[in-house]
């Protein structure tokens, strides 16, 4: 085949497609524009989540006439003018590509004036329409319709209406914080869903974000160095997600997706925090533009350092101290057994003293429930039974070549007699002596406890004493809004209230749980996988559960409580694995014992 020129049609809808995946890239590309014009004020509204329109209005510096046809050029720019530009970067755009590409797969109106004459030019598809000259104060009003339509591939990935929009109010959000300066409002379907005053309060954008409950526990971060500036804030320990999306990092005012701070970070957190909890921080890092290069990425969403590993070690000195300075306390605490909860750290109160209504009742448990509660994430590195993923539910069960009896004799009543290093149990009937993991021992009674009631699920419903509220950003509440309907099936009925929802109700068996954080990791894993179902949330509901809130290791317990332990996962359907496979309970018969002292031959 011949090589042949492609046209600029062509050409522009081929970088559209680098760039431009949805409705949000829009947003992004058009704003950024608004923010190099130096505006004060940009105006972002939205229809139908981006697909009916886009609409930027900013006072920036406008256009004259020329430009504003040059701009719809390929590679026209008014960013760089030679190659040493390239390697000193200081505006958020400068390829040039933005306008044409959108320009190329929309209808694009185009409105502008430099503080003279103004200019409309109309484009659609990539075809020239008109130009004429328009009356307009100074700045720039561009509208993007018929977004995708001629390009109909690219209309089948994109989501739903609150879908799509939720990406574009996540954006202009994490703008807002790199901008404080700038009066973001954003409007969505003629509701305005976010608006910052921009009088440059880094704080006041927070407050905005996660409301008031977050931004009353920032602590301020400030550090440097020859080559670095860092500023910004960072959550006390007791403000955490479940997630990294709220570890904001900037270039420059430039957000970016910076690993290497964003680990910093982490590690500075990791003595605090269990390992799937994450801070909230948003922190801006000022560079010499020669020391840094945007330009690698195309979205702009990665930077490259000259000397990354003197900032990590600046970004994670100065989190460290800024944490030690105030929560002290927190770190001295975190020496005591692992097994007792720490301040940052909510309780989950599992109580089994009320039986499956098919089991046999026993006497309450008084004793292990009561005195050794368990929080939801512990963070305990040498915890060797929570390494592994939920995910790995299904592993393959090691054989035990130790379990020698039936499964009949196995069921029968066995003695506790002793513990060892307060995370075995020994136990012993007429056919020998027994070895019980008590973590994973609990973790299978919690199991099928939890399995028996997403089997048949009572859904009687009882009203909260104080109702339950959760907070979190406008964007990620539509996305909540999108799937609470799967949560409702799992007895998690939302209501909008203020910045999140509340919770009035809950199923009567939910009194047994810690209510709070249960819910918060059932919504975090919508916000985590917007494709999970049904079946996926309650088996991650199960194991979590199963898991999080059975003893662990070094847990000294009485003769009474492990005795309660051992009758209850004997009556368990399956007692000999924990959910992940590993066993959980070892058999010696008295021949074996006898074999091992040499007693028989």
């Amino acid at each position: 085949m011949k090589i042949k020129q492609l046209d600029d049609i062509l050409a522009n809808k081929i970088a559209a497609g680098e760039v431009i995946e949805r409705p949000a890239n829009v947003v992004k590309e058009l704003v950024e524009n608004s923010i190099d014009a130096s505006s004060s004020k940009i105006d972002i509204i939205i229809e139908e989540g981006g697909m009916n329109l886009i609409q930027i209005i900013d006072d920036g510096s406008g256009m004259d006439k020329d430009d504003a046809r040059l701009c719809f050029s390929r590679h026209a720019t008014s960013k760089i003018y030679n190659d040493q530009d390239l390697f000193c970067i200081q505006t958020l755009g400068f390829r040039g590509e933005a306008i044409p590409s959108i320009a190329s797969i929309s209808h694009f109106v185009l409105k502008t004036s430099d503080g003279s004459q103004g200019s409309t030019v109309i484009y659609e598809f990539g075809k020239f329409i008109e130009q004429k000259q328009s009356d307009l104060n100074r700045g720039t009003n561009i509208s993007v319709s018929k977004l995708f339509q001629n390009v109909p591939a690219r209309l089948k990935y994109v989501k739903s209406v609150n879908a799509e929009f939720a990406h574009i109010q996540n954006y202009v959000e994490r703008l807002s914080l790199s901008h404080p300066d700038i009066a973001f409002t954003l409007i969505h379907n003629d509701k305005m869903t976010y608006k910052t005053n921009g009088n440059g309060n880094l704080l006041e954008v927070i407050h905005q974000i996660y409301g008031l409950s977050v931004v009353k526990n920032m602590l301020n971060l400030k550090a440097g160095n020859d080559e670095f500036q860092i500023e910004g804030f960072i959550g006390k320990i007791e403000v955490n997600r479940a997630s990294k999306n709220h570890i904001v990092t900037m270039v420059n005012h430039r957000i970016v997706k910076n690993q290497v701070a964003i680990d910093a970070i982490n590690q500075a957190y990791r003595k605090y925090l269990a390992d799937n909890r994450y801070p909230i921080a948003v922190i801006n890092i000022e560079i010499d533009p020669y020391l840094v290069d945007v330009n690698v990425h195309p979205s702009k969403l990665e930077v490259k350092f000259s000397k990354e590993y003197e900032l990590k070690q600046l970004i994670f000195d100065a989190v460290s101290k800024t944490l030690e300075n105030v929560n002290l306390t927190y770190q001295v605490k975190e020496e005591r057994p692992v097994f007792k909860p720490q301040l940052d750290q909510m309780d989950l109160d599992i109580d089994f003293r009320q039986e499956i209504p098919t089991k046999v009742q026993e006497k309450p448990q008084a004793s292990f429930i009561q005195e050794k509660k368990q929080p939801l994430f512990v963070h305990e590195e040498k915890n060797e039974y929570i390494t592994e993923p939920v995910e790995k539910l299904v592993e393959e069960p090691i054989q035990l070549e130790k379990v020698e009896v039936s499964l009949k004799e196995m069921k029968k009543k066995i003695f506790v007699k002793a513990q060892i290093h307060g995370t075995y149990i020994v136990g012993e009937d007429d056919s020998g002596m027994y070895l019980i993991d008590q973590h994973a021992a609990q973790e299978r009674i919690n199991y099928e406890y939890f399995l028996e009631k997403y089997s048949h699920p009572d859904m009687t419903m009882r009203d909260l004493l104080i109702p339950i509220t959760v907070e979190y950003p406008l964007s990620e509440c539509m996305m909540i809004e999108e799937r609470k309907d799967l949560l409702k099936e799992v007895g998690i009925d939302l209501e909008p209230f203020g910045n999140g929802f509340i919770i009035k109700q809950l199923p009567m068996w939910m009194n047994q749980i810690n209510e709070h954080l249960f819910i918060e990791d059932m919504i975090q894993q919508i916000l985590k996988d917007n494709k999970i179902d049904l079946l996926s949330l309650q088996e991650h509901a199960i194991a979590t559960l199963s898991c999080k809130a059975s003893l662990k290791g070094n847990s000294h317990l009485s003769i009474e409580s492990m005795q309660t332990i051992v009758d209850n996962l004997m009556r368990c359907d399956n007692p000999y694995v924990c959910p992940h496979g590993r066993p959980t309970i070892i058999h010696y018969s008295a021949y074996e014992l006898e074999k091992l002292f040499k007693r028989v031959v």
